[in-house]
C-alpha cells in the first residue's frame, strides 16, 4: 500500500486538507499553524516508511546556517522515498530550503507560481494540490 506524509506548518495544513479530500488514500499529517523546524524536529517521527512526503517547513524560520542543519537533520529522520519541498514565498527561505533539497535529491514546487496575499500563504490550496497530485 502506498503511504504518504504531510509534514510542516499552517501550509502542510492547507495542502493535507485538499489532498486528503481528493486522494482515496489519506495521507498522514504532521502540521500545524505557525510551526517552526525546531517545533518540527521534536515531534515524535512515524515509523512508517512513506512513498512520498511532502515537506511545508521554512516559513516560520529565521534564515541562519544553523537552518540548513536542521533540515537536513529532519530530512534525515524521514523514511520516504520521494519528497517534494514547498518552496516558501520568500525568496532567501526559499534559496535555503531548496538547498537542502538539492543536497537529498529531493524534488520542490516553488508557492511563488501561486499567488499570495500576506507574502506567506498561497491564496488557494487547491491549485497547489491539483499540481502535486498530477505529480507522476
Amino acid at each position: 500500500m502506498f503511504e504518504c506524509l504531510i509534514l510542516g506548518d499552517s501550509i502542510g495544513v492547507g495542502i493535507a486538507k485538499e489532498i486528503n479530500a481528493r486522494y482515496a488514500r489519506q495521507c498522514d499529517v504532521t502540521a500545524v499553524e505557525r510551526a517552526t523546524t525546531d517545533q518540527i524536529l521534536a515531534w515524535r517521527k512515524p515509523r512508517k516508511i512513506y512513498g512520498a512526503s511532502i515537506f511545508a517547513i521554512g516559513s516560520n524560520d529565521e534564515i541562519s546556517a544553523a537552518l540548513a542543519a536542521k533540515l537536513s537533520r529532519l530530512r534525515q529522520s524521514i523514511t520516504t522515498r520521494r519528497v517534494i519541498w514547498l518552496l516558501p514565498y520568500s525568496r532567501e527561505r526559499a534559496y535555503l530550503v531548496n538547498s537542502v533539497a538539492v543536497r537529498f535529491g529531493d524534488e520542490t514546487l516553488d508557492l511563488m507560481r501561486f499567488r499570495s496575499k500576506d507574502h506567506v500563504h498561497p491564496i488557494s490550496y487547491r491549485d497547489i494540490s491539483k499540481v502535486l497530485l498530477a505529480r507522476p
